[in-house]
């Protein structure tokens, strides 16, 4: 897979060394945007049973909302940016459901000057239907059926309530559950309430998601399943509801290991 990402890169630094200058204050090099984009969406990236390479299609580029107007005035490197992605992507056998799209996020908690980027799925994705990350917003439009009484308990000390449709978990102060573990992703996984139960995704984790001690890219939660992110262990609870099927989607065989890279 690394020659792939490699290809992509090579190009999209030769396309855009120019460019790239424009978009930033001074406070980080211009290889960062390319180098994070090409992390993230590796990361993301999910291969199917056929052995097909799926790339995601929405890269939320957050920033301080003192840049946010900066960054505005270049979104049409962006926009080229994303089309070049889609393009050299393609041309090496990479699968997208749909254009990819780099889209703006003011976060207070990013620094003037800085930046961090997610890549998600949030169209029909692979065998799975009904299981494509979700932005909050969209998925609150979509009024999803929130389990009764779901929570995770933390490292068998404390219990955290899951009330919303859509919960980040990470290291990062910005998520709804900030696990202090330096081996959790400062963007590590998401829930999504889907039909009385919740699924989980690694949203580009470094060491994955684990359920029940295999490594998964995402699944349907049930009571009593337990997930690792880094060195937490999380055990997942809610009320008894009408039999759903189990979805689960392992990563490549070869990363099912936990002593993946940190």
């Amino acid at each position: 897979m690394n020659t792939t990402f490699d290809r992509i890169e090579a190009y999209l630094r030769a396309l855009f060394e120019k460019k790239l200058p424009k978009i930033f204050t001074g406070h980080q090099p211009d290889s960062t945007l390319v180098d994070e984009l090409l992390q993230v969406m590796q990361k993301t990236a999910l291969r199917d049973e056929t052995g097909k390479l799926y790339a995601p299609d929405l890269y939320l580029l957050r920033v301080s909302p003192q840049d946010l107007i900066e960054w505005q005035l270049h979104q049409d490197i962006l926009d080229e940016i994303a089309h070049s992605i889609h393009t050299i992507g393609e041309s090496v056998n990479l699968v997208f459901h749909k254009p990819p799209k780099i889209e703006l996020v003011p976060v207070a908690t990013i620094p003037v000057g800085g930046f961090s980027i997610a890549a998600h799925f949030v169209s029909k994705d692979l065998a799975l239907p009904d299981t494509a990350v979700m932005t909050t917003q969209e998925a609150e439009g979509n009024e999803p059926t929130l389990p009764e009484n779901a929570m995770l308990i933390i490292a068998g000390k404390s219990s955290y309530p899951l009330v919303k449709p859509v919960i980040d978990i990470g290291r990062h102060s910005g998520n709804d559950l900030v696990l202090s573990d330096l081996h959790v992703s400062r963007h590590h996984a998401q829930l999504r309430a889907i039909k009385n139960h919740y699924v989980i995704f690694d949203v580009g984790s470094t060491a994955g998601v684990y359920l029940n001690g295999r490594r998964i890219s995402q699944a349907t939660l049930h009571a009593g399943d337990v997930i690792r992110l880094g060195t937490v262990n999380l055990i997942y609870n809610q009320e008894p509801t009408s039999a759903f099927p189990t979805s689960v989607l392992p990563v490549d065989p070869i990363h099912d290991e936990p002593g993946d890279e940190l």
